[in-house]
């Protein structure tokens, strides 16, 4: 049955609201659709027509440990087709070569363990629930290597002792099991409907794998990625929770942690240190291992002042998820590897690492050979770090780097020179270099040396010395040599020279290329302009152009509206990354390209020279006035056309007077103000260009005729005006007065305890946001509720940009200000605050920061003074000499208690200089001064 419009109304209205967070029951709702359809329907398949999904766990396929668990479940629990709920989806021929690169990537990075495909005719299937399970019957068909009892003969699996074991098993082996299969219609129409499918079979918890932490870690990585590409900027942890909870994790508890780890240190929007990460674990590692939150908050605390150490990072990750021990890592080792006194030894093992990634690179490795590879080479070098004598398996660092090189030469069959074969050798005692092989020192040969035995031209490589045998690497064997043959001429050094390599370059082509699809999309673009301007090129007889005195297009005759029609022709297409600088450019769409999104600029073509490059549409005279433009009205003859153009600048408000809403106050009034700073005359035209500024002037209050000039920010659609005790006006706002410094003069500024209980109420504030989504996530997860805890400045991840102060009630004089909440922006150390720009906040604010002035003055605190100490005044004058006067004894202290600190003592941040004001400037405009 086709996807008809009524259908996919249907379709697209239950998918909301399986997004919305009824997963599971909008999905069985969906699938009873689809069934009733024909688009979804029942069907006995054999396991070897079936593949992996690319939507399957986010894009992360299945785990070969996973797989071989579920392998020893499923023969001890027993075969049940009724517990089985597999359900995939027919693979379309367009995206047959990808499904089929895919899977063969995931049985590579399996080291064997899961079956590849021998062509891609054979994929017909794709899971997207149950797939474990179809691994686990591909891999007896396969006879992949295993020790599980019943099933195997000791190495391999084997079907007859299936059979013996259990029929229904073996049944489903080699006939294959019955799955729910889904129209290759329904995901090529809705692309949310395999994501929202697997959620919901990860959520069901059946024969399942539950989802583990780096799972968890990948599903944030996209949703953040989402949301970004939607033009968000900042994306907090309330905005992806839902999204990332929607399956029911086991480890929601630890998702507030994951969600910090995965923006600090993913590795950028490619997020290739997590998906290393993630592709070793899952294949060489313990998937399901659950390291927990204090792991990944130990992992997020920052280095400061130094590099953020993301590579290290993961590196401890792995060798936390690989080990067998699943406590060997504690947070002990966690602190000491990130700690300033490991940087030497940690920068040193993050840059053999790199140095091996580049030899893989340069030696076209594969990419499952490097991937284990270096896997372990972070397990090993981490392991020698902590000094773990239970687990490491090499003494130095350089040994792991050596035994990683040996075995990519192996695995890969390649032969280049192992860089760090002489430093190992040379540092554990079997390769010394000592008196007893001076005689073959002195003869010129070195270990790491290329010889060849003159007799048959045979070729070998010095692994070690003594003084009476040589270990040669001939191929791939060892052998021992007599020291006397190469002493006595048999064997001489040589220069071995490079093999020819063959690289690859199906994946390099010009078609695969950015450019060359850029090229595609223009070569795209202009085809259609060129049909288009047949249409346009009818008006065109109709229509003037003039450049001079100015440029301007009018017509010689009446069109009506909708009639004239005239092309954006232009040979100057550019297309660049969406966001980017637009200028005088016309953006007139977007294009997806290797899934970026860049939008389509089209720029002006005219030109006078060589030869004259015109069209009508790029001389049209523009306007931001919609009541200026005519080119969608009825167009007379004689009239000049005007097009519309949208500003690019922000558009000023109109002014708006708040009316008073305190009674016995002067109530804050509230404009926006638009101030355009020219270039001065005097220094040429072009001297500086015109600034525009949009400005939020505050009168009212105490400011008498004055106008206060707020610094403002805009975050999650809301205004927020910048508070500080040392702002001249702000202080003025409060209480009437300028600020006062001086010291003959009686100190008047804002430095008192009023502002520091606004700075509690905000970090009050902040304490409970945090503690209140850490309690939500353990709850979802079913875990204890964690303990209360201070709110950090990187919490804002976690808590989000905003929080809410719950402000008391103010009683002053004879005006009341009940309490409030007031928005604020997340701190706990800024020592400015940041709050929501409205007339209630700032009326509260002056008879809240008026009452703490009074009572600060009414407590009348003292000067600081430093006091004499005991007997100072009585003691004489000693002129002793200069010795005894530059030595420096221990200093006498007053007791504390005699020593207050008042507040108002603070030394205020300088005060910009009058010529480097931006505020002096605009409050001259504004006031007339």
């Amino acid at each position: 049955m086709a996807l008809t419009p009524e259908l996919c109304s249907k379709v697209e209205t239950i998918l909301a609201e399986a997004s919305g967070g009824a997963l599971s029951r909008s999905m069985e709702r969906l699938y009873k659709l689809l069934s009733d359809s024909g688009l979804m329907y029942e069907q006995k398949i054999n396991s070897k027509f079936i593949g992996v999904h690319t939507a399957n766990r986010d894009g992360a396929g299945v785990s070969a440990k996973h797989v071989h668990d579920l392998l020893g479940d499923l023969v001890s629990l027993g075969w049940s087709q009724a517990e089985f709920r597999g359900i995939c989806v027919e693979v379309a021929d367009a995206e047959r070569a990808f499904m089929f690169k895919y899977n063969n990537d995931l049985a590579q990075q399996s080291d064997g363990q899961i079956p590849c495909f021998q062509s891609d005719s054979m994929l017909k299937f794709c899971t997207i629930a149950g797939s474990h399970t179809n691994q686990v019957l591909r891999c007896f068909q396969s006879r992949v290597a295993s020790t599980a009892q019943h099933v195997s003969d000791g190495t391999h699996l084997n079907v007859d002792k299936l059979r013996a074991h259990d029929e229904d098993f073996h049944e489903a082996v080699s006939e294959g099991a019955v799955w729910r299969v889904v129209s290759q219609a329904v995901p090529q129409r809705f692309t949310s409907f395999c994501a929202l499918a697997q959620s919901a079979a990860n959520a069901a918890g059946h024969l399942a794998r539950e989802e583990s932490e780096l799972h968890l870690c990948r599903k944030i990585h996209a949703e953040v990625a989402r949301q970004q590409s939607q033009g968000k900027d900042f994306v907090a942890y309330n905005d992806v929770k839902d999204a990332v909870l929607r399956s029911k994790p086991r480890a929601a508890g630890t998702v507030p942690a994951l969600f910090v780890f995965t923006l600090r240190y993913s590795g950028g929007q490619a997020g290739h240190l997590l998906q290393e990460t993630e592709r070793f674990v899952r294949g060489q590692g313990h998937n399901s291992r659950a390291l927990g939150p204090d792991v990944f908050e130990a992992l997020n605390v920052e280095s400061r002042g130094r590099d953020p150490q993301a590579q290290l990072r993961h590196m401890i990750l792995h060798f936390a998820y690989t080990v067998e021990d699943a406590r060997a890592l504690t947070m002990t080792d966690i602190k000491k590897l990130l700690s300033p006194s490991m940087d030497a030894k940690t920068g040193r093992v993050v840059q053999i690492l790199t140095d091996c990634k580049d030899l893989c690179s340069k030696h076209a490795v594969p990419s499952h050979i490097a991937l284990k590879a270096l896997g372990f080479l972070q397990v090993h070098m981490i392991a020698v770090l902590l000094q773990k004598k239970k687990i490491q398996k090499f003494d130095t660092v350089d040994e792991a780097a050596e035994d990683c090189v040996n075995t990519i030469l192996r695995d890969a069959k390649l032969s280049f020179p192992n860089p760090y074969q002489h430093k190992a050798s040379s540092s554990s005692p079997s390769g010394k270099t000592g008196k007893n092989d001076q005689a073959m020192v002195s003869a010129g040969f070195d270990i790491g040396q290329d010889v060849l035995r003159k007799s048959d031209s045979a070729k070998a490589k010095i692994q070690a010395m003594s003084a009476t045998d040589v270990t040669l690497l001939v191929g791939k064997d060892v052998v021992k040599v007599p020291a006397k043959n190469f002493l006595a001429g048999e064997w001489k050094q040589f220069t071995a020279k490079a093999e020819a390599l063959a690289v690859p370059f199906l994946e390099s082509l010009p078609v695969n290329s950015l450019d060359f699809e850029i090229q595609l999309w223009r070569a795209k673009i202009l085809e259609h302009m060129t049909a288009e301007e047949a249409t346009g090129a009818k008006h065109y007889d109709a229509l003037e152009v003039f450049l001079k005195p100015s440029k301007d297009v009018r017509t010689t005759k009446k069109f009506d509206k909708g009639m004239l029609q005239i092309v954006a022709s232009t040979h100057r297409i550019d297309l660049k990354p969406a966001g980017s600088s637009v200028g005088s450019s016309i953006c007139c769409g977007t294009a997806d390209i290797q899934g970026e999104i860049y939008d389509i600029l089209l720029s002006s073509c005219l030109q006078q020279t060589p030869k004259q490059v015109l069209h009508p549409f790029w001389v049209l005279r523009t306007s931001t006035n919609v009541a200026e433009c005519n080119m969608e009205l009825v167009v007379n003859a004689g009239d000049s056309l005007v097009l519309y153009k949208a500003a690019t600048a922000a558009k000023p408000v109109e002014q708006s007077m708040w009316v008073r809403l305190t009674t016995g106050s002067q109530t804050a009034k509230q404009d926006r103000i638009i101030v355009l700073i020219s270039s001065d005359p005097r220094t040429g035209p072009m001297a500086k260009p015109t600034e525009m500024q949009q400005v939020w002037a505050i009168t009212g209050g105490m400011l008498k005729k004055k106008k206060w000039l707020v610094k403002t920010k805009e975050v999650e659609d809301k205004l927020f005006l910048q508070i500080d005790k040392w702002d001249r006006s702000f202080v003025q706002f409060v209480t009437g007065n300028t600020v006062q410094l001086k010291k003959e003069k009686d100190p008047h500024h804002l430095s008192i305890k009023a502002f520091q209980e606004l700075l509690d109420l905000r970090k009050e504030a902040c304490d409970r946001a945090y503690n209140r989504h850490i309690r939500d996530a353990a709850a979802t997860a079913g875990d204890k509720e964690p303990q209360y805890r201070n709110a950090r400045e990187a919490d804002v991840y976690v808590a989000g940009r905003t929080v809410v102060m719950e402000c008391p009630e103010v009683v002053f004089g004879g005006d009341t200000m009940p309490a409030r909440n007031i928005a604020a922006i997340w701190s706990v150390k800024d020592p400015v605050l940041w709050m929501e720009l409205t007339p209630e906040n700032l009326d509260y604010l002056g008879l809240f920061m008026r009452r703490g002035l009074m009572e600060h003055q009414e407590s009348d605190a003292p000067i600081r003074r430093r006091k004499k100490l005991r007997g100072e005044e009585a003691r004489p004058i000693d002129a002793g000499s200069p010795k005894r006067k530059s030595r420096r004894g221990r200093k006498r202290k007053a007791p504390a208690s005699e020593e207050a600190a008042p507040l108002q003592e603070e030394s205020p941040p300088p005060v910009p200089e009058e010529s480097d004001s931006n505020e002096d400037v605009v409050n001259g405009i504004i006031n007339g001064s």
